[in-house]
């Protein structure tokens, strides 16, 4: 079988072994992998990927361990599709620490998302370990063992990879595996198994990832000295940007760096000189985006203004309002000590405000583990 046992003879203190993991980068090699996840009660999950010159991020490797097995498989020389459809269509749980941007990845790779999704920085938070604590921190926690951050900048899209870079990579699905069941087991001493597996599930939707259309003039640093009609101008430069730099697939701001966009939306015409100062070394624009450029500004410039995006102003509260608020973040604090639950993870001061407007409609505090965890008890003390 093609794998790296994950435990064995020869392991470490933590009880791990430090085995250098296989590369998984033919098709053979990579159907037998997916089969063998296809059966595995669970896996622990990883990329490696870069960002710094494309608009998407670019997978260079996928780190897969089940509970005796673990693989690294190089997307640079094998199509993972095989490996996409066991992941998406398994019920086994899919194990992951902070998941989103390796959500991400699988999701524009396959565009779907596997149907069971653990996170363990989630279940840290249930156990009061830390609100959003890091992986590296998690390990040393739970095992006593500091981790090498030595490869963490590194040029995942090199070839060939080093030992260095295998050993990091393995890492980081090969402790996650073990501390996966030691989570589950606090969980479920402290009953919050329940309450975690059902956070969990919100992961699987893939909405999150749909590319953004509105609000994108929000991106651009220095929006807040524009007034309302240039507003309008800077919205529709944004979108244009965010549509240019997709079909580029390079950064927004290679495309148009945020002091062109404002200086464009401040300008009373068109100037195209600013499409080609110094700030464009790495895009030259074609006369196709010039002048798709133009026209969109043009037809900004015919919106009225009050169609134009608006600044969300801050509604100071009023006294009452403020002190209940503190009120019930207060009592948040203290459930959040008694039960050793992040405070963050029960209720945010959105959520909270949320309640208080309607205490009967559906909200995050009305619904699931929350509702009688937190719900209850803030609406018991509302007048």
């Amino acid at each position: 079988m093609f794998f790296t046992r994950l435990w064995g003879d020869n392991a470490e203190s933590c009880g791990v072994s430090t085995a250098l993991p296989p590369i998984v980068c033919t098709d053979d090699e990579l159907l037998q992998v997916s089969s063998q996840l296809a059966i595995a009660p669970w896996a622990t999950l990883d990329t490696e990927f870069m960002r710094e010159s494309t608009y998407f991020p670019q997978l260079c490797l996928v780190q897969i361990a089940t509970p005796d097995a673990l693989w690294l498989l190089d997307p640079l020389v094998v199509d993972l599709a095989p490996l996409w459809e066991t992941l998406n269509t398994t019920s086994a749980p899919i194990v992951l620490h902070s998941a989103e941007q390796d959500l991400e990845l699988i999701y524009l790779a396959s565009g779907r998302l596997p149907p069971t999704l653990r996170d363990s920085q989630i279940a840290a938070a249930f156990l009061g370990l830390g609100d959003q604590i890091g992986y590296g921190n998690l390990v040393q926690r739970l095992l006593d063992f500091a981790l090498d951050k030595s490869q963490s900048r590194t040029n995942w899209a090199q070839r060939p990879l080093t030992d260095a870079q295998r050993q990091y990579a393995a890492d980081d699905v090969r402790y996650l595996a073990q501390i996966y069941p030691e989570l589950r087991q606090r969980l479920a001493d402290t009953h919050r198994l329940t309450w975690f597996d059902e956070e969990c599930a919100m992961l699987s939707n893939p909405q999150r990832f749909e590319p953004q259309t509105t609000g994108l003039w929000r991106r651009v640093r220095g929006q807040q000295q524009l007034r309302a009609p240039q507003r309008v101008i800077l919205d529709a430069i944004a979108t244009w940007r965010e549509h240019w730099a997709r079909q580029l697939d390079l950064p927004r701001r290679w495309v148009l760096s945020d002091e062109q966009a404002l200086e464009l939306a401040n300008s009373r015409g068109f100037r195209a000189d600013l499409l080609h100062g110094t700030q464009n070394f790495r895009h030259r624009f074609t006369t196709e985006q010039i002048s798709d450029l133009r026209a969109t500004m043009d037809r900004a410039r015919q919106l009225p203004v009050e169609d134009g995006p608006q600044w969300r102003t801050f509604n100071r509260l009023d006294p009452d309002t403020a002190t209940l608020l503190a009120l019930l973040q207060s009592k948040v604090h203290s459930l959040s000590q008694e039960l050793g639950i992040s405070a963050a993870l029960l209720a945010t001061a959105d959520d909270i405000l949320q309640l208080m407007r309607a205490p009967d409609a559906p909200c995050k505090l009305n619904q699931g583990w929350r509702n009688a965890v937190v719900g209850l008890p803030l609406k018991s003390l509302l007048p």
